[in-house]
């Protein structure tokens, strides 16, 4: 019996050991995480992320041409370069309107678009999720309005840092 207990007591160590190396060498601290379907980034990391980034790919919904230009001047303005479709970036730049409720009551506000910045993580379609910068306004407003205020309030927490 003693001997099962030493196997059995070598076996659960192994398991902890193995766990919390892969935990270690596997967490990204900069990543953010989703709770009752709100993300909570390390802007501190973030910001960190993209002064180190030179390359940044863009994307947004299929012919979306204005959101994409929108985009592509955003980073020319954070100085860093454009890749083409193609060719992934350091940091990939996706915004994309945000499904609506259905329901809107009230003058509150609706988030309408959000702004997702994702670092490249081998086998992952995007990668990891660095920062997500949510534009909040009245359903009614169109679209290009929407871009333009998600894309404005970004750069104004860009100057504030």
């Amino acid at each position: 019996m003693s001997g099962f207990r030493l196997g059995y007591s070598v076996v659960i160590l192994g398991a902890l050991v193995v766990s919390g190396a892969a935990r270690g060498q596997g967490a990204d601290k900069s990543g953010c995480t989703l709770e009752k379907q709100v993300y909570t980034c390390d802007w501190a990391a973030f910001v960190q992320r993209l002064a180190k980034a030179q390359t940044v790919g863009v994307e947004t919904e299929s012919m979306d041409r204005f959101t994409a230009r929108q985009l592509r001047e955003l980073v020319g303005e954070l100085g860093k370069t454009v890749t083409t479709e193609d060719q992934p970036g350091d940091l990939t730049f996706l915004l994309i309107p945000m499904q609506s409720t259905g329901v809107h009551i009230g003058p509150a506000g609706e988030a309408l678009a959000t702004l997702r910045i994702y670092a490249p993580l081998p086998g992952a379609p995007r990668g990891t999720l660095l920062w997500a910068e949510t534009y909040t306004g009245q359903p009614d407003r169109p679209w290009p309005a929407t871009v333009h205020a998600l894309i404005q309030q970004f750069r104004d927490r860009l100057q504030k840092h």
